[in-house]
């Protein structure tokens, strides 16, 4: 007897649920997290208004039976804000100093509750003008003013349920319970500073587009994955070329980018354990290997394109397909960038300490940010290189030591990273032409040309000898880049001259399992990798705590929104597959093709670099290409960038849905500067422009569809 199959659907309804229960829980999170304001400045000592505002507040949390407050304002008060202040009794017999239109505020208006918390609101509302007035005349409070008027305001509502219970002191108590939490955690997202107007439309627009394009993109992925051929069933033709995925070339790019951070993270506990510099310099010279990654990347490149060109496809079809594989990993990054400075915060890391852990998280992406340019510049390097190899060198070499040179002359940080791109197609060009290892003689002289130049330049040059962690030093290499070029160089010559030991090295079982491991799974191992050096950090800045504080809830917590997205990661998307990146044989032509894959990897490009240049709170009113940093939109352009090249690589881009996401993509930047956030002419210019384009282009996309239906 033939027995139906089970059907995938009774169990849909529920994974579909949880995938949205997730995905909806994580991008309110991320919204929360990523939105809140800069990091406040340090305090300095007030003066004037700004210490007449404090003495006022002081008053407020200690109310008595006059309105003390009212005669402590400062002069200009009511000049600088516009607010007349009062004075209300109160049911305790206070009086209280109050902003007289103020009330408690509630997500559906001003809602005093029949406990009548309304004087206490009332005060509260004073005291935030006067933290906004501090702010205003360029002195604002520290913290602790903010966090006082809330434990007063907090104080008042639960005292007024024993006050004026009204029959139901329980539900009051409660009540206020749910006010004191809204309190804590508004404050807590305004970073404790002066209370500002958060833009939550368009936050909650860029929230909605990001889990449209991840929707989308997940959905794919998961088709894919349910169509895969079951084991007993015959394989399906060759999943086409799979350029160098798999190669010693991407073995070797891989394993210098785990040694790079690996190194880079030990160097830092060691710094922050009290080592000194002296001690850490050789050592930073072995774990810089900024120049090996780039190498080992142009390599592949190289194959990526070569393997490309050879099926029938492309530059198009090259740089949607490469590109992919370098965004894929890349969006861990951009997890990380979001989960460890709330992880350092919790864990009650000092703010020095803070911002370096942040700047470890963050250097894999510039260098995947660099990488990501040389993967576009490759069909033309490789055109430069077959028709003037040493010459193309020399011009790069060239405008590598002008632009080191320039640096020295203007303050603007774009001649280093010329240089550090500069950097990286050298690297790239020395992989085209490969390393003479039949010249043993040239290796060697490379060597030695390279270690002289190093200690010329870091004893009589001026340079630091750290070559990991500069100070100054731009986040791309951690280093300047004319010294690491010359480790460059030192490197690729002991590569060139241990070539054959080192090729069957990468052969062996012990090392080929996990580097594959690690092409397959880079997302759930980096978070795993920065959960434990979270711990490590920790347990180096705090050497008293006990295993009660680190088994703690802050600490679990911490550690946790690292470690159970690594868990959730690897089991429901790294676990399967092999890391490859799917070739599609589609070979994109058109217009539309060419707008697509210029909007991906334009828009790509600005999300990666925009999110290492925020810092989530450390970097304030930056911006990059004109562009305002801000996570949210970073994310919505790193991922609409994945988008359209995923479009292009599948034979999409003529699709009109493509277009109306694209058009989608660009309202949450739209509409904050129409709210006043961000209202820079750039981003008006960028996103309106794509808008309209894209809309064209999916009303173009739709006529001959319309056209062949009226015809019928």
């Amino acid at each position: 007897m033939i027995t139906r199959a089970e059907s995938p659907s009774s169990r849909r309804p529920l994974s579909t649920s949880a995938w949205l229960l997730a995905l909806t829980l994580a991008l309110l999170g991320f919204g929360f997290v990523t939105s809140r304001p800069t990091a406040p400045p340090d305090q300095v000592r007030l003066t004037g208004g700004a210490a007449a505002a404090q003495r006022a507040i002081d008053a407020l949390v200690h109310p008595g039976p006059q309105a003390t407050a009212l005669s402590l304002l400062p002069a200009d008060f009511t000049q600088v804000t516009g607010i007349v202040p009062g004075a209300i009794p109160g049911r305790d017999g206070t009086v209280r100093a109050v902003h007289v239109d103020g009330g408690c505020s509630a997500p559906w208006g001003d809602d005093n509750t029949k406990w009548d918390y309304s004087v206490p609101c009332k005060a509260h509302d004073l005291g935030y003008d006067l933290l906004r007035y501090a702010d205003k005349v360029g002195r604002p409070l520290p913290s602790s003013a903010r966090a006082s008027l809330d434990a007063r305001l907090s104080a008042d509502m639960h005292a007024m349920c024993r006050i004026n219970p009204n029959g139901s002191a329980h539900t009051c108590q409660l009540v206020a319970s749910l006010y004191t939490a809204g309190l804590v955690v508004n404050s807590w997202h305004q970073r404790w500073g002066p209370p500002v107007g958060d833009p939550i439309g368009p936050m909650l627009a860029g929230i909605a587009v990001i889990g449209c394009l991840l929707v989308l993109r997940l959905r794919d992925w998961h088709t894919r994955r349910r169509t895969r051929p079951a084991p007993d069933q015959a394989p399906g033709p060759a999943p086409g070329p799979r350029p160098a995925f798999t190669s010693p070339w991407m073995t070797l790019c891989a394993a210098g980018l785990i040694l790079l951070t690996l190194g880079e993270s030990l160097i830092a506990l060691a710094r922050w354990a009290g080592a000194s510099e002296a001690v850490l310099a050789p050592f930073t010279w072995l774990a810089q290997l900024s120049p090996l990654f780039f190498f080992a990347g142009g390599r592949a490149n190289a194959a990526g394109w070569q393997a490309v060109t050879g099926a029938g496809g492309g530059y198009r079809q090259y740089l949607a397909h490469r590109a992919s594989s370098v965004l894929r990993p890349a969006l861990v990054f951009v997890v990380v960038a979001s989960a460890v400075p709330l992880a350092l915060e919790l864990l009650g890391i000092p703010d020095g300490t803070n911002a370096a852990v942040v700047r470890l998280a963050l250097h894999p992406l510039w260098l995947l940010g660099v990488y990501l340019l040389t993967v576009v510049a490759t069909p033309v390097m490789l055109a430069l290189h077959r028709r003037a190899a040493v010459l193309t060198r020399l011009g790069l070499l060239a405008f590598l030591l002008s632009a080191e040179f320039a640096a020295g002359w203007v303050s603007s940080p774009v001649p280093r990273y010329l240089a550090v791109f500069a950097l990286a197609l050298l690297a790239q060009q020395v992989a085209f032409g490969g390393l003479p290892l039949r010249r043993p003689a040239r290796l060697v002289t490379g060597v030695a040309v390279g270690l002289a130049g190093l200690v010329l330049l870091t004893t009589a040059g001026g340079f630091s000898p750290t070559l990991i962690d500069t100070p100054g030093a731009l986040p791309a290499l951690a280093a300047p880049a004319l010294p690491v070029l010359l480790l460059g160089l030192v490197q690729l010559c002991l590569l060139g001259l241990f070539a054959r030991p080192l090729a069957r090295l990468t052969r062996r079982r012990a090392l080929a399992v996990p580097v594959r491991f690690a092409l397959r799974a880079p997302m759930s191992l980096y978070l795993a990798f920065l959960a434990a050096m979270l711990l490590l950090v920790t347990i180096v800045s705090r050497p008293a705590a006990t295993l009660a504080w680190l088994l703690g809830p802050r600490t679990l917590v911490a550690l946790g929104l690292l470690a159970v997205p690594a868990l959730l990661v690897f089991w429901w998307f790294e676990r399967h597959g092999d890391g490859h990146v799917p070739w599609h044989h589609h070979r994109p032509s058109g217009w539309l093709a060419h707008a697509a894959t210029a909007l991906g990897i334009g828009f790509a490009t600005i999300g990666l670099f925009g999110f290492a240049l925020t810092r989530f709170g450390g970097d304030g009113g930056q911006t990059l290409l004109g562009l305002p940093l801000d996570p949210i939109q970073n994310l919505i352009q790193l991922l609409l960038g994945v988008f359209l090249l995923h479009a292009v690589r599948t034979g999409a881009s003529a699709a009109a849905s493509t277009w109306v996401v694209t058009a989608m993509a660009c309202v949450p930047p739209l509409l904050e500067a129409a709210d006043g956030y961000h209202g820079e002419v750039v981003t008006v210019a960028v996103n309106g422009a794509t808008a309209v384009f894209a809309l064209l282009c999916a009303a173009g996309a739709l006529l001959p569809a319309r056209t062949v239906i009226e015809n019928r």
